[in-house]
């Protein structure tokens, strides 16, 4: 954010809203916006979106204007997450919110639908500024997750095959590499999720679930060109993480046995990605063998591994 930007807000703050500094400082109960994020899995971004945007948030300040925030605004974002969850675009929730209305029984929006037909249009008319205008306007109001859910894949789906979809992809893929460099900067720490992928086959999504990651506040380090599968143990070796997720698709049932025995040597937890993975594994009656779990789907092995680690 610019200077000028946060004079602005500061200036814009309600004298009520504001504490003292010297109290915060023995206060445990507030605590800064990178706290909230790690609490809630919602980047900073979309937080400040939120707040900005539609009101739905409405923290503490200090003096020189940095939010604080309390367990009551976790709370809050954990009800916001649950509408936006159901498929409620976000410009919604803050009325539901007030009303006090109850999840179950609301209609998804039909924003979704609007943002998926603007993509679809601006990927047809080979518009590249347009759609790396709606990732950032999609991308910075909702959790990486939700986005990809609602947003991107069936987008993705509703155009089919051809070069409509290869141009889009292409542009939501680089404005995808760049996040996870910055949010990468920003995580002074090791990488602690090594995402692979074999032949440069899902590339796409080792950087959706790269974004889906960083939400969350753990660091990861993304080398989606493997070219051959000892590659990956080499990898295993000198990049120093605690778990790995492993991209790969079309590959024979025999071949992919093989792929999952080599990770089981790795000791470490494993999400296996691939049509060709969960065909071996349930030819074999399992869905987990040893420290490795197989998934067909992309975005449930992501979800799982999410919640796995």
């Amino acid at each position: 954010m610019s200077q000028s930007s946060q004079n602005e807000e500061v200036a814009n703050v309600d004298a009520s809203d504001v504490l003292d500094e010297s109290l915060v400082l023995d206060c445990s109960s507030y605590f800064p916006i990178r706290e909230l994020s790690l609490k809630t899995g919602v980047n900073s971004v979309t937080l400040r979106a939120w707040e900005r945007r539609y009101g739905l948030l409405k923290p503490k300040r200090t003096k020189k204007g940095h939010r604080l925030y309390d367990q009551g605004d976790v709370q809050r974002v954990e009800g916001i997450l649950r509408w936006i969850q159901q498929g409620v675009a976000v410009s919604k929730v803050r009325a539901l919110l007030d009303q006090g209305t109850a999840v179950e029984g609301v209609s998804p929006s039909s924003e979704w639908l609007d943002r998926q037909t603007s993509l679809l249009k601006a990927s047809q008319g080979f518009q590249e500024e347009k759609i790396e205008q709606l990732y950032q306007q999609v991308f910075s109001q909702y959790p990486a997750d939700i986005a990809v859910r609602d947003w991107l894949l069936p987008s993705f789906e509703k155009l089919g095959k051809g070069a409509a979809l290869v141009f889009c992809e292409s542009v939501i893929l680089s404005c995808l590499v760049a996040r996870t460099n910055n949010f990468r900067s920003q995580v002074k720490r090791s990488p602690k999720v090594l995402i692979t992928g074999l032949m440069s086959r899902r590339v796409l999504w080792c950087y959706m679930a790269a974004a889906m990651l960083l939400d969350k506040g753990i660091s990861c380090r993304v080398v989606p060109n493997a070219q051959q599968a000892d590659d990956w143990s080499h990898l295993v070796e000198g990049v120093d993480v605690q778990s790995i997720l492993v991209f790969c698709e079309n590959e024979q049932a025999s071949k992919s046995l093989d792929l999952i025995s080599q990770m089981q040597q790795w000791e470490k937890p494993v999400t296996a990605v691939g049509a060709g993975f969960w065909l071996a594994a349930h030819e074999l009656n399992i869905t987990m063998q040893g420290d490795v779990e197989v998934y067909s789907k992309a975005l449930e092995g992501v979800s799982s591994f999410i919640k796995r680690i």
